[in-house]
């Protein structure tokens, strides 16, 4: 029985994209041989195919945001002029120059499922359960099974990425700026430079003594473990205290709810955060993949 096939165009210059193309076809075959026929035509073909201007250029990294949560072959099923099976080849076209071209088939077995989808709700992208499913599911079972310093090293490698996510791979800041950004650290009384501290002597050595630490230039923090609600001395032997519990329970929940506000004031932010997050590998996502 015949398939359906379709070459998607996108063509643009160096910064935007301008238009969009599209030539079809039916043919029998494996999906192997199908999309490997697509791509053997993609010279040939973009050219020549149908084409249709968008009303404004749009910059490719936002485009290829919309293109994954409302894939244009859908528009083409739509339409009626791709079937709903059909196989596709998306191929950037750059200057009238093949740049780089992808195949795409929804319905296949192999098809790993895009974050981008499962988390997208009628009210928009679900933030928050994304950092729920990568992150805080593993720092609640590492905490409620005792495992505290491995608990701790979770959300240090969190904020690291948050970080990153917000402000690109910029060198040592990233971590402190984004608590200092959005978390009201006065809650456990230390500073963003302290956490960085036990940060790096616990992720690197398990030990609380970073280089800045042994030269006296900043405080020892001694994590400390109890229940939120109960308060913790400032100082115990001359080691400031960081209130675990107390961080992870509310001054970190809170200081994302902030973080996820500031893409309600800047929407374009969205396309930076999938640029950036989608390098990111999680447990809950990998195990989705596999």
């Amino acid at each position: 029985m015949k398939k359906p096939l379709v070459n998607i165009f996108f063509y643009g210059d160096g910064t935007h994209i301008h238009a969009i193309g599209w030539r079809t076809y039916e043919r029998t075959g494996t999906y192997e041989e199908l999309t490997s026929f697509l791509q053997s035509r993609v010279q040939p073909d973009h050219p020549d195919a149908q084409r249709e201007d968008l009303a404004m250029p749009i910059l490719w990294r936002d485009f290829e945001v919309m293109d994954r949560l409302h894939p244009f072959v859908n528009e083409l099923v739509e339409k009626g002029i791709v079937g709903e099976d059909a196989v596709y080849c998306a191929t950037r076209i750059v200057n009238d120059e093949v740049c780089a071209d992808e195949t795409r088939d929804e319905s296949s077995d192999s098809a790993t499922p895009d974050y981008l989808l499962m988390y997208m709700t009628d009210g928009g992208f679900d933030f928050p359960q994304l950092i729920q499913d990568d992150y805080f599911e593993a720092i609640h079972l590492l905490r409620s099974s005792g495992k505290h310093i491995s608990c701790l090293k979770l959300v240090f490698s969190m904020i690291d990425t948050l970080g990153y996510v917000e402000y690109g791979p910029k060198r040592n800041d990233c971590f402190a700026r984004w608590l200092d950004d959005y978390c009201d650290l006065a809650r456990v009384g230390v500073t963003s430079d302290e956490l960085w501290q036990l940060r790096n002597s616990l992720i690197h050595m398990t030990n609380l003594d970073s280089r800045k630490v042994r030269s006296g230039r900043t405080h020892r923090l001694l994590p400390r473990f109890t229940h939120a609600d109960r308060d913790v001395p400032l100082f115990v032997d001359g080691m400031k205290v960081l209130h675990v519990a107390r961080f992870v329970m509310a001054v970190l929940p809170a200081g994302i709810e902030n973080w996820l506000r500031s893409y309600n004031r800047d929407p374009k932010k969205f396309a930076e955060f999938v640029e950036r997050y989608d390098t990111i590998v999680s447990e809950a996502r990998f195990a989705v993949s596999s």
